[in-house]
């Protein structure tokens, strides 16, 4: 609820200046008082209580030196029976040898969290737009950077820009990939994003990841992004639609566009908006059920703050002013003065993003 003025700064997740919209979004996800970060030359895990790093692992390619640097998706951290892995994906190139030209390729790394060794990698082929320059983004977070969207026994599903990856554990190789489609949820053996027919016309769809074969498919939606392990939504016409991403079956409406919903890797789904036309909005829903919990604005006459954050039933929000906790059950003021409005959060502190590098501060109650 609260966080302490000890700040650890996390230099290497920063986005390079020329990022805008969604994809300025640091490049570092926070588990169990680690900060996994996709730096540009690899993996590091920073323990967050101290500020020092506990493990480095460097990508087989390198890094493209020069300009304003590479973006890169926020890490995706995975837990099994065996352990804790993390994955990561950068755009690199292979350089060419005697008579064989370089090549793109997509690097995906994935390494054992509690001792630093790769246990995983690959490199796939890029698509002619893997590297973004002919890429429109089709998610709603505008990222065209490497990301891994979903794990499971036997597949890894990699968007990058316009292209979409379904990659086999296994071998390693590319089982399938399509075009213009920007995966955004892999649940129960189906990868589920959005489609771009044209710069105007869209399509959410869900496609079995061992197979590549169409499952579901719901017409004339755009703007996908995910709601949690089984959710995602998509604007459709005046609405926004969530979805069931296994099965393709609508859970809820939400009136008007520009909502975006999380989960709080819990039990809940919250969808807000803040710079709209329709005015700002917080809706929370049961995750199971997708019953309407609360919202605001209310008959009350409370300010709808601006939400960053949202991790076990808490809201983080901004003020004009300062920043607020609500209970992410009931909507009701928790703190109102926490000290910092984080986007990424976990039992031992929370990310701020600013200009110019994130900064972790301490939860001190």
């Amino acid at each position: 609820m609260r966080f302490a003025e000890t700040r650890i700064e996390l230099s290497s997740a920063d986005q390079p200046s020329t990022s805008s919209g969604g994809a300025t979004r640091p490049a570092v996800t926070l588990a169990d008082g680690v900060a996994y970060v996709a730096a540009e030359d690899g993996l590091e895990a920073i323990d967050t209580q101290t500020g020092e790093p506990r493990w480095e692992a460097g990508t087989k390619n390198a890094a493209e030196l020069g300009g304003f640097g590479s973006p890169r998706a926020a890490p995706l951290v995975v837990e099994t029976g065996g352990g804790t892995t993390v994955y990561a994906a950068w755009d690199r190139v292979v350089k060419g040898k005697g008579t064989a030209p370089s090549r793109p390729v997509i690097e995906v790394l994935a390494v054992d969290t509690a001792t630093g060794k790769s246990t995983w990698s690959a490199d796939i082929p890029a698509a002619p737009s893997a590297t973004g320059l002919a890429a429109d983004p089709i998610g709603a977070d505008e990222i065209l950077a490497p990301q891994i969207i979903g794990v499971d026994a036997e597949t890894v599903v990699v968007a990058a820009a316009d292209t979409t990856y379904a990659v086999d554990r296994a071998a390693g190789t590319v089982r399938w990939k399509k075009a213009d489609f920007r995966a955004v949820v892999l649940a129960g053996g189906i990868v589920a994003g959005g489609e771009e027919l044209t710069p105007i016309d869209g399509r959410l769809a869900g496609f079995a990841a061992a197979t590549g074969k169409r499952r579901w498919t719901i017409r004339d939606t755009w703007q996908p992004a995910s709601a949690g392990p089984k959710l995602l939504t998509a604007e459709h016409g005046d609405k926004q639609l969530i979805v069931d991403a296994a099965t393709g079956t609508q859970r809820a409406v939400l009136t008007g566009s520009d909502w975006q919903c999380r989960h709080d890797a819990q039990s809940l789904v919250l969808c807000s908006r803040y710079r709209s036309v329709s005015g700002p909005g917080i809706i929370v829903f049961d995750a199971a059920t997708l019953k309407k919990l609360w919202a605001l604005p209310d008959d009350s006459g409370r300010v709808v703050p601006k939400v960053n954050g949202f991790w076990h039933g808490a809201v983080y929000g901004q003020m004009t002013d300062d920043s607020v906790v609500l209970d992410g059950k009931t909507g009701q003021d928790r703190e109102t003065s926490p000290g910092a409005t984080p986007f990424e959060i976990d039992q031992y502190g929370g990310l701020v993003d600013r200009m110019g590098p994130p900064v972790f501060y301490r939860a001190t109650g």
